[in-house]
């Protein structure tokens, strides 16, 4: 008919067990979906080089339970520049201009954090609940 009390406790301390790896397996996955959105946001120059910066982005999962975090970075190292703009420069160090920054990461961030929260909290929560059946 139902579960025992005792059995339902000893379902309670395997979540409680797990729930760390769960959560990093569930924050991976929600790291690995921004930086698809940064991916697709981050502008090409059209020209064939290195350090392209579609391709530059990476990510480390941190810390273990409650302080676990994703950081998520860009490897080109002129991300900074395309992204908050610059000024240009001649060769005798007058300036000639400003370029504008694109702000991409931004408007990348703006336009799927909500979303990504959601389908994570979602997925915790799902797997939780397998586990209290199981």
């Amino acid at each position: 008919m139902g579960i025992s009390f005792e059995e339902f406790i000893g379902r309670l301390q395997t979540v409680q067990k797990n729930f760390p790896d769960d959560v990093a397996t569930v924050l991976n996955r929600g790291a690995n979906r921004m930086i698809k959105a940064l991916k697709t946001n981050s502008p090409d120059s059209g020209k064939d080089h290195k350090g392209k910066l579609n391709k530059s982005w990476k990510k480390k999962i941190e810390g273990y339970g409650k302080d676990i975090h994703a950081n998520i970075y860009s490897t080109a190292p002129h991300f900074h520049l395309v992204d908050r703009g610059h000024k240009i420069m001649d060769k005798k160090g007058h300036e000639k201009g400003f370029v504008q920054g694109k702000f991409f990461k931004e408007k990348a961030i703006d336009e799927n954090i909500d979303d990504i929260k959601s389908d994570m909290k979602e997925k915790l929560l799902r797997r939780i609940k397998r586990k209290l059946r199981d």
